[in-house]
């Protein structure tokens, strides 16, 4: 069985591709958690993988981004 990513990593994970969206997408953190809905603070907890974000904010996060949930995680 190859190595399984455990919860805290799949937050990191998860925190990292949304960071290097956000980025290659020329947002801000203040930007993106305008148009997701959030406060700027917890979008720096999601992309340091602190928080888990709620299916809701990554459907928000993805439809921002205009790409399947899915690509989200495609890392």
């Amino acid at each position: 069985m190859g190595t399984a990513l455990n919860t805290t990593n799949l937050h990191r994970e998860f925190g990292n591709k949304v960071q290097q969206l956000r980025k290659q997408r020329g947002l801000s953190q203040e930007d993106l958690a305008f148009k997701v809905g959030v406060d700027r603070s917890y979008m720096g907890f999601i992309e340091r993988g602190e928080k888990n974000a709620t299916l809701d904010k990554i459907i928000k996060i993805a439809k921002t981004f205009n790409i399947k949930v899915r690509d989200l995680f495609d890392f």
